[in-house]
C-alpha cells in the first residue's frame, strides 16, 4: 500500500499562505460592501427628485389657522430607506396657540409613548382643562399638550405646568 506522506511545509509557508487567505477575505469583505454601497447610491434614478426628508405636509397654513380648538390630523408619508420604499401613516393634533401660533402635538404620551387619546365627557366634567389622555397610565394633558394631571415615578402628581407640544412659526 502506498500511502502518501504529507510534505513538510516550512514556517515561511504557512505565513505566506495563511496571509494571502487573509488578504483575500478581506478584499471580498471590502468588494462586497462596496457593492452594497454603490447599489444604494446608484438606487435613485438619475433625474429623480431627493426623498422629502422628514417633512410631511398636513395642509396649507392658512387653512390650518382657521381650526376651532384641536383637531386630530391624518397624514400619508413615505419612509425612504437605500433599497425599499415604506409607506408610512399616521396622525397628529393641531391646534391654535396663545398667540396665534399652530402647535403641532405628537400623539405619544411624553412618559410612555402610549397613544393619546381625547378624554371622555365624563373625564372632562372632573377637570375641565383635560383634553387629552393617557390611557396607559393616567396622564392627562391640555389642549395645548401642556400636562395638567402627570406620573411621576409609578405616583400620580397634579397641576405641573410642563409642555409637550412642538410649535412651528409660520412667518
Amino acid at each position: 500500500m502506498d500511502r502518501k506522506v504529507p510534505q513538510k511545509i516550512t514556517r515561511r509557508a504557512f505565513l505566506g499562505t495563511t496571509a494571502k487567505i487573509a488578504i483575500g477575505a478581506a478584499a471580498i469583505l471590502a468588494g462586497s460592501a462596496g457593492l452594497f454601497y454603490y447599489g444604494a447610491v446608484t438606487h435613485r434614478k438619475v433625474g429623480s427628485p431627493p426623498p422629502p426628508g422628514n417633512i410631511v405636509k398636513l395642509g396649507e397654513v392658512a387653512d390650518l389657522k382657521l381650526l376651532q380648538g384641536v383637531a386630530k390630523i391624518d397624514y400619508e408619508a413615505e419612509y425612504v430607506d437605500a433599497w425599499y420604499t415604506k409607506p408610512v401613516s399616521g396622525f397628529v393634533y393641531v391646534a391654535i396657540g396663545g398667540a396665534g401660533e399652530l402647535l403641532i402635538m405628537s400623539p405619544a404620551c411624553s412618559h410612555l409613548g402610549c397613544t393619546i387619546v381625547p378624554a371622555t365627557e365624563a373625564q372632562r366634567a372632573d377637570r375641565p382643562e383635560t383634553y387629552f389622555r393617557c390611557p396607559c397610565h393616567g396622564a392627562e394633558f391640555d389642549g395645548t399638550g401642556g400636562a395638567t394631571f402627570v406620573v411621576t415615578r409609578g405616583w400620580i402628581r397634579s397641576n405641573r405646568s410642563s409642555r409637550a407640544a412642538a410649535s412651528i412659526s409660520t412667518s
